[in-house]
């Protein structure tokens, strides 16, 4: 069924080909019924029936002018007296600005309704035919003075729209009821329902007290001014087809106008009741509507609801609510004398409970009356008797599984297909498509038993029996509400929506389904749907190639991934709504994305194109994996962090304590400095006090001392500040090298014996050397020590920098794939 939200019935009026009024073509009245539903900005279109809705023709003399401007457009080829209706009358082009055509009326009986603007605002202007103008007794008291929830028409007139009718309200909002219900489904805030119903009930009130009827109270020509489920600020709209009636009574012709979704029994007769309590099962239906989450009716086509309605109570079963429910079911009593009114309304709402009259369940719709096509031989089934094929393809389509039964049966499909061959030939029906049925259901030799027709079998023969009859498989409807209903009970693992969802995989039964009411739209939707099966494998198996990680654990990603019943109704979501998917599928991707610690490369790689709904649905399937991966990414960087601070903190501390010892280090360099200076200056003194040298000597050797013992002071400060503590001293300082060599000199000088003799000779040439140099060139002793200074220096933190680069590559191969370590620090870099 197609949720009255998305795609309303059309009204009587528009049903005009079965009456022989306009004379449309099946195809293109359907192309119109399809439309969305009416608002304030367009309304059902009036037809000549809401004229004798009104006052019959003794009592207006206007009604003959009415019919001889009919006679009129006959006469002139049925086409529209108006003119352009594609801009504004040209009688009213001075005073408005035309902003946007809302509807561009496609016949007569439809009113072209403009929002234009002058120096007051913003206003909707409707323009009429004068054949199907309202009922002016109802424009009056409207026009009188503004009244809450009503609309207030500024303007009205008979002719000022180049000889036509129109009327000028205010814009009361762009929201109606139908398109708030249509964005947010399932059952409406008990909130709002309450306020809706106190502000139509006092609507409702102000509009009977002026003896006018509305005739077609609906969701569409309910206007929200504000969307706050506490005060919606609603205004009751379209009057085209309301009538001044201070007394009940019936049309007088056969074609009904209104909404027949929300038509009472007593509208719903060839010959309609107009009558207050009409308003008021209207206001029920919407309210049951509302709790329920859906139209208590699960029909759009007229028959089938004008049936419904008039055979058994409306399913309240959804609604919940026991104060909701009771209001629903005084409200939608069957019999008018007995239906809750404005009293009983008023005391529900200040939390009355009115008796309500015995609920009358009615009798199951369905059957024919053989009297009815007294030249049909009926067809039984399930104790009924059938003459009409609309009838009995409603009967299957509700009872499908004993209808396949039956069909299997050898005696039931003979006698079935015997009443079927009843309607070869009759106009309208399609002959080509009855023989191929007749064919499929008889089996190819005598001898063979009888099988199941198949679905498609059933789905055709049902297509054809009731063309009209809403989209359904199964008794599912499969309209764009029920099927999202479907999906919904699959995806909660629902055992028979799952199986729907198997049995359209395996048939092509949507396609099948596209011409019927509801359907459009349906064909399209399995070509979605097979594109995204056939795309599927080859995707997920391009995820696991572009990721080492889930190839790891390819079967479980499998299993994830599998195409099982449920994730087919995924899929099958995916291809009937494929842009509010696409907008869910983004903002939860983009959520979970930047939820990661760590990026996820072959994640990142799936959203790239937001379009893709495969790739997108597939990144939702495997975002547990991509979270789990980002996880351990993450873990490893906490682990990495964790051991450079420990790192750290160790070069802290060992900087810490190099800071302490820096003076101590300083100290063991200042005393080798010393060491090493006092050697020179004893020498050259004592070459001085004996006169050995020449005095020229002497003097060069006394002026280089000083430079020397700076330069040797700062050569080794240097060293020691450059490597630090504990690598400087004692392996790399200057006092460490004299104690090192002067430690053997002292021992060979403490032992006695006899090897003093044999030892002692060695000491002769360093004493020679020692003379030769006080007594010719004193000055040597400077220059020759800061060179060798000066080289040992070079040498010395070159072998440093050479033990810190062992050290490094040391802690990566003991710890791969950790960080490099810093170096020790020292008091400065080292390279």
């Amino acid at each position: 069924m197609t949720h009255p939200h998305q795609q309303p019935p059309p009204t009587e009026y528009e049903d005009d080909e079965e009456y022989g009024v306009s004379g449309e073509p099946e195809e293109r009245r359907r192309a119109h019924d399809a439309g969305p539903p009416p608002t304030e900005h367009e309304e059902p279109p009036p037809s000549a029936a809401a004229v004798s809705a009104g006052p019959t023709e003794d009592e207006i003399p206007s009604a003959a002018s009415a019919a001889s401007a009919a006679s009129a457009q006959a006469a002139d080829g049925g086409r529209d007296l108006r003119g352009d209706t594609g801009a504004l009358p040209v009688s009213l082009r001075g005073r408005f600005r035309l902003r946007a055509v809302l509807r561009r009326p496609d016949h007569p009986h439809q009113a072209g309704v403009y929002r234009v603007e002058d120096d007051r605002g913003s206003h909707i202007l409707k323009w009429y035919h004068r054949g199907h103008a309202p009922d002016p007794r109802v424009w009056e008291p409207l026009r009188d003075r503004p009244r809450r929830h009503l609309t207030h028409f500024t303007e009205t007139s008979d002719t000022g729209a180049d000889g036509h009718p129109y009327d000028l309200a205010p814009s009361y909002g762009e929201t109606d009821l139908a398109g708030y219900l249509h964005d947010n489904p399932g059952p409406a805030d008990p909130v709002l329902i309450h306020s809706v119903v106190r502000q139509l009930h006092e609507a409702l009130t102000t509009l009977h007290e002026l003896d006018i009827v509305h005739r077609d109270l609906s969701p569409a020509n309910i206007v929200l001014g504000s969307l706050d489920p506490a005060d919606p600020d609603l205004v009751l709209v379209d009057f085209a087809v309301s009538a001044h009636e201070p007394a009940e009574r019936y049309t007088r012709d056969e074609r009904w106008v209104g909404t027949a979704l929300y038509m009472s029994p007593q509208a719903s007769l060839r010959h309609q009741l107009i009558h207050p309590p009409a308003d008021w099962w209207s206001l029920g239906m919407i309210v049951a509507e509302m709790a329920g989450g859906r139209h208590p009716i699960r029909f759009t086509d007229n028959d089938f609801v004008r049936e419904e309605i008039s055979s058994r109570a409306p399913d309240l079963s959804l609604v919940t609510d026991h104060r909701l429910r009771l209001l629903c079911r005084g409200l939608l009593t069957r019999d008018p004398d007995h239906r809750w009114g404005t009293d009983e309304v008023a005391q529900w709402l200040v939390g009355g409970s009115p008796p309500v009259a015995p609920w009358e369940t009615g009798a199951p719709p369905g059957a024919s009356d053989p009297a009815d096509d007294p030249d049909i031989e009926p067809f039984a089934f399930l104790d009924e008797r059938y003459t009409r094929p609309k009838q009995l393809a409603r009967a299957f389509s509700e009872n499908w599984r004993p209808a396949r039964q039956m069909l299997s049966r050898r005696r039931g499909r003979s006698e079935f297909t015997r009443w079927l061959g009843q309607f070869e030939g009759v106009p309208g029906r399609d002959a080509e498509e009855l023989t191929a049925l007749l064919g499929l259901l008889e089996p190819p030799h005598p001898a063979t038993p009888p099988r199941e027709p198949k679905p498609v079998t059933m789905v055709r023969l049902i297509s054809w029996l009731g063309p009209t009859l809403d989209a359904s498989y199964r008794g599912v409807p499969l309209d764009h509400a029920g099927l999202g209903d479907l999906l919904r009970e699959a995806g909660r693992g629902d055992e028979f929506a799952l199986s729907v969802v198997a049995d359209l995989r395996d048939h092509t039964i949507l396609p099948l389904l596209d011409s019927r009411p509801g359907g459009e739209g349906l064909a399209e939707v399995q070509q979605r749907w097979l594109a995204a099966r056939s795309r599927w494998q080859h995707t997920v198996d391009e995820a696991l190639h572009a990721s080492p990680w889930l190839r790891e654990r390819r079967a479980e990603v499998r299993a994830a991934t599998r195409l099982d019943r449920s994730r087919l109704a995924a899929l099958l979501s995916l291809a009937a709504a494929p842009t509010a998917h696409r907008r869910r599928l983004r903002e939860r991707t983009a959520r979970i994305q930047a939820a990661f610690p760590q990026p996820v490369a072959w994640y990142g790689r799936l959203l790239r194109d937001p379009e893709d709904l495969v790739r997108m649905q597939l990144a939702e399937w495997l975002a547990g994996f991509a979270e789990q991966e980002s996880t351990e990414a993450q873990g490893r960087v906490n682990d990495e962090r964790a051991l450079l601070r420990q790192e750290r903190d160790l070069d802290v501390a060992t900087l810490w304590v190099r800071r302490q010892d820096m003076l101590p280090t300083l100290g063991w360099a200042l005393g080798g400095a010393v060491g090493l200076v006092l050697p020179w200056i004893f020498a050259i003194g004592l070459g001085d006090l004996v006169g050995w040298p020449a005095q020229r000597a002497v003097l060069t050797a006394w002026m280089l001392v000083v430079p020397a013992a700076a330069a040797v002071l700062a050569l080794e400060l240097w060293t020691a500040y450059r490597i630090g503590s504990p690598g400087y001293h004692p392996d790399r300082s200057l006092a460490g090298l004299l104690i090192d060599r002067g430690s053997p000199v002292a021992r060979f000088i403490h032992r006695p014996g006899s090897r003093f003799p044999v030892r002692g000779l060695l000491i002769i040439p360093a004493i020679a050397l020692l003379w030769a140099a006080v007594a010719y060139a004193p000055w040597v002793w400077p220059v020759a020590t800061v060179a060798v200074l000066l080289w040992w220096t070079w040498h010395r933190t070159r072998c440093w920098r050479r033990y810190v680069a062992e050290l490094r590559g040391r802690d990566d191969r003991v710890r791969p794939g950790r960080p490099r370590a810093a170096a020790p620090p020292t008091s400065g870099s080292v390279t």
